[in-house]
């Protein structure tokens, strides 16, 4: 066996066989398989795509190349594919954890324009983000939340083909994207999975049927190891939040959380209640009653503040910047669109996201929007403050070009 005959084989879309699949990766792996040898394949990959079989077959090498959770109870798990002010795992975890509902999640960190839930944890000054086993299982067990970046053990495999699939443009390969988020989430022990499938111009999915897609792929590959999965498509062209930054986003997560209406809000109940709904095997719409009183009387408030306190966090020593610019309209009229692949790019020109991997950020940094879709606005009008490092920035009209105004 050898890595050309098997890149070779894809390029011309034949079936590789789990033996195959195991030699180019785990090769890649063991540094046996070059960069540009497992690029060719990766590429082949995305043209050419991977059946179910192989699918499935590719999910479980990454799930075997490290180490696995496990619990001595079922266990919750959300994901996101990614948005721009979407700050809804700090929402949903506490709503769970205050109905004695268990959720165990490894989270990432933003490249490019989407923001990663660890950045915004860490925005939080003294946050452990970076949790042993032991210390991810005493979580999981003092506060019904267990939440840690991804540990060097826990699916190396996904790891290394992450960082090569953002440099070879070949993340958009739904099988490989499936692949990648479903190791991960049965590696880290849950037994009910919700997966909120972003779509639109501010998202990694573009398109409704590669939305879709993606969903299918992504249910059939927790059928095939016995995992409930359910997805949810949700609108990315608009921002979900009015607070795009990490600290920012921390701040409008805890208005929510204590009981403030938002877009932010139903887009949580509406996770939130999903996973109520498969743990506790009831309605739909009771699940929403439990999600949304638990917001409303604190709880949920209670149960954020007792884990962050738990993990070292200080919430009163969140800061954001004091350096404030006002993006102000030019012309009167109605709001009609809030931009918010404008507004992932703005944040990132800020400060706030990064465009490498080992890139430093500034989590004190953002947009707040002050307008939204609808209402109508004057000429010279404050319709967003920016948090800035810098008041000598240098925006063009085409960086503040975020709203649209008819």
């Amino acid at each position: 066996m050898n890595i050309i005959d098997i890149i070779n084989k894809k390029r011309l879309n034949k079936h590789l066989s789990y033996e195959e699949l195991s030699f180019a990766f785990n090769g890649y792996l063991s540094k046996t398989i070059e960069d540009y040898q497992m690029s060719a394949l990766l590429m082949a990959i995305t043209i050419n795509g991977l059946s179910y079989e192989e699918t499935l077959n590719l999910t479980k090498i990454f799930i075997d190349s490290g180490e696995t959770y496990s619990f001595d109870k079922k266990v919750c798990d959300k994901h996101s594919t990614g948005g721009i002010g979407d700050t809804v795992t700090l929402v949903v975890l506490p709503i769970l954890a205050s109905l004695n509902i268990p959720v165990a999640k490894m989270s990432g960190r933003g490249l490019g324009i989407t923001g990663g839930t660890v950045d915004k944890l860490e925005s939080i000054p003294g946050f452990k983000i970076n949790l042993t086993k032991e210390e991810f299982l005493d979580s999981l067990n003092k506060n019904n939340i267990a939440l840690s970046s991804q540990t060097d053990n826990l699916v190396p495999l996904d790891k290394a083909i992450y960082a090569l699939r953002d440099v070879t443009a070949t993340t958009e390969s739904i099988p490989l994207i499936a692949s990648s988020i479903m190791s991960k989430k049965i590696a880290s022990g849950a037994s009910y999975i919700v997966i909120d499938i972003k779509c639109g111009e501010g998202a990694l999915i573009k398109t409704n049927n590669d939305a879709e897609l993606l969903s299918k792929w992504l249910t059939d590959i927790g059928s095939g190891f016995n995992v409930e999965v359910k997805t949810l498509i949700t609108n990315m062209d608009e921002p979900l939040s009015t607070s795009i930054g990490n600290a920012l986003e921390v701040l409008e997560a805890i208005e929510v959380l204590k009981g403030k209406d938002t877009k932010l809000t139903s887009i949580s109940i509406e996770v939130a209640s999903l996973l109520i709904s498969m743990y506790e095997n009831i309605p739909l719409e009771d699940a929403k009653i439990k999600a949304t009183a638990s917001l409303k009387d604190n709880s949920a408030y209670n149960a954020f503040n007792k884990w962050i306190t738990s993990m070292g966090g200080d919430l009163s020593k969140v800061k954001v910047s004091n350096k404030i610019l006002k993006l102000k309209t030019n012309k009167a009229g109605t709001i009609t669109k809030i931009s918010a692949l404008a507004c992932g790019k703005l944040a990132l020109k800020l400060g706030s996201g990064r465009l490498t991997k080992g890139a430093n950020i500034d989590y004190s940094v953002g947009i707040k929007l002050l307008k939204n879709v609808g209402d109508n606005v004057e000429v010279n009008e404050t319709i967003a403050d920016l948090y800035v490092n810098n008041l000598d920035i240098n925006l063009t009209k085409e960086d503040l070009n975020i709203y649209k105004i008819s």
